[in-house]
Order: C-alpha cells, then sequence, then structure tokens
C-alpha cells in the first residue's frame, strides 16, 4: 500500500520515514558476503564509507547454525547505524589472508574491523565478539574516541572465494597410511624399530 508522505520536506526527516517504513515491514537486510575485491568497492567505495568486516569462524568450528547467529548479530547492529557511513560485509576468518595479516587480525574468529577504503586506515574490535561491544566500537569511531590505523601498504589484495552455501561444512578426509604418518620410508634399510 502506498503512502502519503505528510512529514517535514528536509532530507534527514525524509530519510528516517523511510527508515521507519522499512522497520515496519520487517525486512532486515541481508549482510553481504565478502566473495571478491568487487563485492568490497560495490560496498565500501565512497567519500567517508566506513566499511564494516566482520571475520567469522570457519564453518567445520562454528557449523551453519552458530555462522547465522553471528550474521544475525551483525544485521542487528547494521539496523542500529542504517542511514549512517557504516557498510557491513563478513567473511570467513582464514579466507582472505593478506587482509588478515595487514589489519593485525591474528587473534582468533570471530573478529570485526572497521575500513575506510578512502582513508587507507582500519580499527581493529578489541573487546569481545558480542552486539554491545560492536555498537559501543562503532559509537566510538564515529565521535572520534577510536584510534585508527595507517594502513602501511594500501588495501591488500581481496582473494575471490566461493559464496558459502548455507550449509554446514564437511570435512575432507583423506586416509593416509602409518607410515606416511610417521615418515617412514619403505626404501630404507634398517627402518625398524
Amino acid at each position: 500500500d502506498a503512502k502519503d508522505y505528510e512529514g517535514e520536506r528536509k532530507a534527514s526527516a525524509i530519510v528516517q520515514f523511510a527508515l521507519s517504513e522499512v522497520d515496519r515491514t520487517g525486512v532486515p537486510k541481508e549482510i553481504e558476503e565478502l566473495t571478491g575485491s568487487t563485492v568490497l568497492e560495490e560496498t565500501c567505495e565512497g567519500h567517508n564509507r566506513i566499511c564494516v568486516l566482520a571475520a567469522l569462524p570457519h564453518i567445520l568450528d562454528s557449523g551453519a547454525e552458530g555462522r547465522n547467529k553471528y550474521r544475525d548479530m551483525l544485521a542487528v547492529v547494521a539496523k542500529q547505524f542504517r542511514g549512517g557511513a557504516f557498510q557491513f560485509l563478513w567473511f570467513e576468518g582464514g579466507s582472505q589472508t593478506q587482509l588478515e595479516q595487514a589489519m593485525e587480525l591474528t587473534f582468533g574468529f570471530p573478529a570485526l574491523v572497521a575500513l575506510s577504503l578512502d582513508r587507507e586506515a582500519y580499527a581493529v574490535l578489541r573487546g569481545s565478539f558480542r552486539e554491545k561491544s560492536i555498537s559501543g566500537f562503532l559509537h566510538s569511531l564515529t565521535t572520534g574516541r577510536q584510534t585508527t590505523v595507517k594502513l602501511s601498504s594500501g588495501i591488500p589484495e581481496i582473494k575471490t572465494v566461493e559464496p558459502w552455501d548455507g550449509k554446514d561444512g564437511e570435512p575432507v578426509e583423506e586416509e593416509l597410511s602409518l607410515a606416511e604418518i610417521m615418515g617412514w620410508d619403505d626404501e630404507e634399510e634398517g627402518g625398524e624399530l
């Protein structure tokens, strides 16, 4: 149903009206997966845009249910900051090694970093990966209380990866012989204990 707008004729009031209509429909914005450099550029390039990148645990560590809980939490935080400078993406920890190393995401997953492509600067969430901590971190960025770090060698290369299929991961099982595990070589003389 179309609804007449009867509010103020200022951009901020019109945007607020549109956002409240989105809330009313109950359709949350999907947080896109970082599957390549094109996704990063389309989502995060632009003046005064801050890209919030969440590195989520490997699918074998969290399962589909755990990953979806993290994604749902990010969607709640994204809703709090919609209409502002923040754009949200997620990726599987370990899949973007150059990005992770450049932004010091070496302490395990889940992890969160805010990145400004135009300023080539970032800030890492050093607290727990919870809704309240993430919100506080993003608020501190907007007020200038959060320290940012310049990327020493520019924006790192983003690898192209297959998007997540929404399912639990299945471990790859390789059958190794005892000789392969122990490093024994059948050709060596005197290989017995």
